[in-house]
């Protein structure tokens, strides 16, 4: 049942893309993620029976990733049904309409990690959000000195590193390309959006991208085949769903821009990764996202001030 949903799902979003309308796009999406969340879940069932407990027994770290994936994008559809009547979701302020569509957006990952990974049995919500009960051969034990304060410290020692790394390739590759990609956070256009703003990129943005690609991605990979691949291939997942929503005056344009999204993204997702495997805690992990973007939103508010 989940492989025809999927089918069917994939063939009526393409067609509904090349020229078949929204409503049957939108239809061809939703088919595609209960199809999705169908094969996770099938999966999941199975590697309980098949996998030892050291391993990851939930769905495979991709299929997790494509099963939120359409969920994610259909997320703020409820919001511009709520708001139609009084005019329509686009009339809200931008660092309003910002937050709602985070928090759809993160709401319905974390119902499909719900659905997929816990409910399945596959793991419970303190396996994802902390050391997991059953130790994994495959992971070094995980460094855990000062308990949460160690945490908090750790994602704050590793943000300052993380944001001039990043700096320093976006600079490389804009400069190469000439591309500059949207910022996802709307302007500060007076304190109360710069507040907004703040708690969408440093509270809301960070607690659901960690338990997607740490608490999940991260630890699937890392259980199944050791830190250097937990590392690496959630960093690469995280760059290139912050890809998606680019666009260009053209196709060369667009791919520019993309790779500059995805490069700049990269050095944050390496060095959660990195932080996740030696502390194996998410709490660590959203600190250290946390200050990232929070010092990304402040740099962009005082660089426009100074404009002014």
């Amino acid at each position: 049942m989940g492989l025809a949903s999927s089918v069917a799902g994939g063939a009526l979003l393409f067609a509904g893309v090349a020229g078949g309308g929204a409503l049957i796009g939108v239809g061809g999406l939703l088919l595609l993620g209960l199809g999705l969340l169908s094969l996770n879940g099938a999966s999941a069932m199975q590697r309980i029976v098949d996998t030892p407990k050291e391993s990851w027994r939930g769905p495979g770290p991709l299929a997790t990733f494509w099963a939120a994936l359409p969920w994610a994008i259909l997320a703020p559809a409820p919001l511009l049904l709520i708001f139609a009547p009084f005019g329509g979701f686009d009339l809200l302020d931008p660092a309003v309409k910002t937050a709602a569509v985070a928090i759809s957006t993160n709401l319905a990952t974390t119902l499909v990690i719900a659905v997929t990974v816990v409910g399945a049995g596959a793991a419970r919500w303190p396996d994802l959000f902390g050391v997991h009960a059953d130790a994994a051969p495959a992971l070094p034990v995980p460094d855990r000195r000062a308990g949460r304060a160690g945490d908090v410290a750790w994602g704050l020692a590793v943000a300052l590193p993380s944001l001039a790394v990043a700096a320093l390739l976006s600079s490389l590759l804009i400069h190469s390309t000439g591309a500059v990609p949207a910022s996802p956070i709307p302007p500060s256009t007076s304190q109360a959006a710069l507040l907004l703003n703040l708690i969408t990129a440093a509270l809301i943005a960070p607690i659901g991208e960690e338990l997607l690609y740490r608490g999940v991605i991260a630890q699937a990979w890392g259980r199944q085949a050791g830190p250097l691949r937990a590392i690496l291939f959630s960093a690469l997942l995280f760059a290139f769903v912050h890809t998606l929503n680019v666009s260009g005056e053209s196709v060369g344009g667009a791919l520019s821009i993309a790779a500059v999204a995805f490069g700049a993204r990269l050095p944050l997702g390496l060095a959660l990764g990195w932080l996740w495997v030696r502390r194996r805690s998410l709490l660590a992990t959203v600190v250290l996202h946390a200050a990232y973007n929070a010092a990304l939103v402040l740099a962009v508010a005082a660089a426009a001030l100074a404009t002014q």
